[in-house]
């Protein structure tokens, strides 16, 4: 930005010094204004460049954290299926422990044990 503005500078300086300057001087000018503009020009198509390059990266960078946001998504949803699965283990258990328990205090007390 800051080159095309130096760019723009010398190209306007360029212009105005045409004015009253000798033959020589004037061709001098006038190819001083043909080389701005020619910079002027390579600077603009730089500047494109850079910012196709730029919207490329944002493009991949895009489907990267999609890509990342899916692969945490997937995870997430595999953990959350192991907790369950342990949890349900956990439960069964521990309702076989209270079972036994049950058992074993209902026989000491003389009681059936067809309650547990």
């Amino acid at each position: 930005m800051l080159l095309k503005n130096k760019l723009l500078m010398a190209l306007f300086a360029a212009s105005i010094g045409l004015a009253g300057c000798s033959e020589k001087q004037e061709e001098k000018a006038e190819d001083m204004k043909d080389e701005a503009a020619e910079m002027y020009s390579e600077a603009a198509e730089k500047t494109s460049e850079v910012i196709e390059e730029g919207k490329v990266k944002a493009e991949a960078l895009k489907e990267d954290a999609a890509e990342a946001y899916d692969d945490a998504k997937d995870a997430t949803a595999e953990a959350m299926e192991t907790a369950k699965e342990k949890a349900a283990a956990a439960k069964k258990a521990a309702a076989a422990k209270l079972k036994e328990a049950c058992i074993a205090a209902k026989k000491k007390l003389g009681e059936s044990t067809e309650g547990c």
